[in-house]
């Protein structure tokens, strides 16, 4: 299937709502979060929202870049939906393997 760029980012804002739906189910079946509410959810999980929403905009942009996201073909849809999913974990992997890099040139 050829996915447009926009059908791309939304499988990626899907994975993001997907993620905190997920997060949300775990908060609501804790005894001891009683005063939950949905509002206080967002204003403390605002900032993750914005950084998975800026990786899969990057992810797009860059999708030609990226091997692995080549490599996956027909998946493209299935893929974008688990970097929405997984956004803020993906920019700590990568920040890490970079701080690695950089450290090690330093040492040199």
């Amino acid at each position: 299937m050829n996915y447009t760029n926009f059908t791309l980012f939304g499988l990626g804002v899907l994975g993001i709502l997907l993620h905190n739906l997920v997060e949300l189910n775990k908060i609501n079946r804790d005894p001891k979060k009683s005063n939950f509410t949905i509002k206080s959810y967002l204003k403390l999980e605002a900032y993750s929202i914005v950084i998975s929403l800026i990786i899969c905009f990057v992810a797009l942009l860059i999708k030609t870049e990226i091997q692995q996201l080549e490599d996956v073909g027909k998946w493209l849809g299935l893929a974008f939906m688990a970097i929405g999913y997984m956004g803020q974990s993906l920019l700590i992997f990568v920040m890490g393997k970079a701080n690695k890099v950089i450290d090690k040139d330093e040492t040199v």
